[in-house]
């Protein structure tokens, strides 16, 4: 109907608004719903627009329900009773109670189609976990704070559709799903878990009312809890206590947001002189507590406060020698170097360089703090699929399911001999780089690329020996790709010789490296090189 009118005071009509196709009624009288059908009418004459009343429904807040219903029969309209969904999002649930989440996890789940999981490649999962996945229930999850068991039900979906089954299959788990979730830089693969998300959508909202961005929703908040969010009571139970109490568990496990966000004064008149953090990484209260316990006016603004040219005239009695003497000159040194504008103050957050809150550098913060970091960082090369990019990652964890990895995990074989050489375990170590065919494709690549080939017997001196090999960044990081592709190939071939009824042919693959090496490098650079220049001289390409 009315989407976002209001219509508020003691007469005619007292609480009242409308939304979509909803009637919220807070206190009733046969008179004030009189008076509501003539203001139905009144806007249909006015505007053209007729209210099918029909598709609407009323709502009584604190209303006896045979009122309602009679006030209903009186309007010509349905009933509305809670729990209802509004944009989405369910309103009068208990959003503690995993099943007030039903309809968020089913969401999830009717993404995660078998067909999906079974034809897309290992990057276009990641791809869609990213994406799609991640913003299924966004909405939700910015309002209310996620129970445990419903984020371990999310991210159970999630590890399965990255490993390729359905709820019930089984299948190997190489890389631990925390690992998976971790950003690159702690080596994992940067999808991030639905924890952080959560907690980093409801941190938002109290950004906002940090910030005063002057929303309806932040003026409600004020008048309800008070201006200060260092006053507020947590105890209630409402959405916005639950949002607090959050916060202080996530500051006892080592994330204090409060800390990340300052004050940046202009003219000094709306920041708190003692309880604001206005100056440096803490309030003056915390870093001279001696000090405000003289003062007597402790919400003074800094404005305020600049007007006393001594500012100790609010003290109740002067300073003392001894803590208290040494804290006065701290302070006095500190506000030398302070000059007040004519601006007004704003707050800013520290968690990234631009002094703005955003929900990724809340997630960024949380998953470093409570994911599992690897001592490397994962290496990532733009040039290559995400597909070839998560197989390198996997072969550098030695999380591939190599014959020793199987025969670890208690999967009964044959024989551990390498398939290729038949001579040694087959291991990562082995079939990347000891292996003889592995051998002589690493050679090739750098005959190729003309630059000095050193034997090497793991991840770990190969990325040694590459970090001395002197190119220009953006070529030495297609040179990197060009190595992953010919360890991807090298695993192929491996794969076809054991479960293929025709043998592979090992002369093939050194072509097979160059062309589908050049066919993703070429496509994704953003200067275009020609086939003839790749295959003769792609050191001497110009990125």
């Amino acid at each position: 109907m009315f989407k976002g009118l209001s219509i508020q005071g003691s007469d005619p009509i007292s609480h009242l608004f409308y939304a979509d196709d909803a009637v919220f009624l807070g206190e009733w009288s046969e008179e004030n719903l009189v008076n509501l059908v003539r203001i139905l009418d009144c806007f249909y004459l006015a505007s053209g627009l007729k209210i099918n009343l029909h598709k609407s429904k009323i709502l009584g807040v604190g209303v006896p329900k045979e009122i309602v219903d009679q006030g209903a029969s009186l309007i010509g309209c349905e009933v509305l009773s809670t729990p209802f969904t509004y944009l989405g999002v369910t309103v009068g649930d208990k959003m503690t109670r995993r099943s007030a989440w039903l309809n968020t996890v089913q969401k999830i789940k009717a993404r995660l189609s078998k067909w999906k999981s079974k034809t897309l490649s290992v990057g276009g999962r990641v791809t869609l976990l990213k994406s799609v996945l991640g913003a299924v229930p966004l909405y939700t999850m910015s309002l209310y704070k996620a129970p445990k068991g419903v984020l371990h039900e999310m991210e159970s979906l999630r590890s399965n559709f990255f490993k390729g089954v359905n709820q019930n299959d089984i299948k190997i788990s190489w890389v631990a799903w925390d690992k998976v979730l971790a950003s690159k830089k702690q080596g994992g693969l940067g999808i991030s878990s639905m924890f952080a998300l959560n907690r980093g959508l409801i941190l938002k909202w109290v950004w906002r009312f940090l910030s005063q961005d002057g929303s309806i929703w932040s003026r409600v908040i004020k008048s309800i809890y008070g201006p200060y969010i260092d006053s507020h009571v947590d105890s209630f139970p409402s959405n916005w206590c639950s949002i607090l109490r959050e916060v202080k568990v996530l500051s006892a496990k080592g994330f204090d947001f409060f800390s990340h966000c300052k004050k940046k004064v202009g003219n000094g008149r709306n920041s708190r002189f003692w309880l604001d953090t206005w100056l440096l990484d803490k309030p003056f209260r915390v870093r001279f507590p001696r000090l405000f316990i003289l003062e007597m006016d402790k919400t003074k603004s800094v404005a305020a406060k600049w007007d006393d040219p001594s500012f100790c005239s609010s003290f109740r009695r002067p300073v003392r020698d001894g803590i208290e003497k040494e804290q006065w000159l701290e302070m006095l040194s500190m506000l030398d170097t302070v000059m007040l504008s004519s601006s007004i103050d704003r707050w800013v957050c520290d968690l990234n360089g631009e002094g703005d809150f955003r929900v990724k550098d809340v997630r960024s913060s949380l998953d470093e703090l409570f994911l599992p970091s690897m001592d490397v960082a994962t290496r990532w090369v733009k040039f290559v699929p995400k597909k070839i990019n998560v197989f390198a990652w996997r072969a550098r964890l030695d999380r591939l399911p190599t014959r020793l990895n199987l025969i670890k995990r208690g999967v009964i074989l044959d024989s551990d001999i390498c398939p290729i050489c038949n001579s040694s375990t087959e291991d990562s170590s082995h079939i990347f780089f000891h292996c003889d065919m592995a051998k002589s494709i690493l050679r090739k690549i750098s005959i190729w690329w003309d630059i000095p080939w050193r034997d090497c017997s793991s991840f770990t001196d190969w990325y040694t020996w590459f970090d001395t090999i002197r190119m220009p960044s953006k070529l030495k990081l297609m040179l990197e790709g060009v190595f992953f592709v010919a360890w991807w190939h090298i695993w192929v071939f491996r794969n076809r010789l054991i479960f293929d009824t025709l043998v592979p042919r090992r002369s093939e693959i050194h072509d097979e490296i160059i062309s589908r090496s050049f066919s993703w490098c070429n496509s994704r650079c953003n200067r275009k090189f020609s086939w003839e220049c790749w295959l003769k001289s792609p050191n001497l390409i110009s990125l």
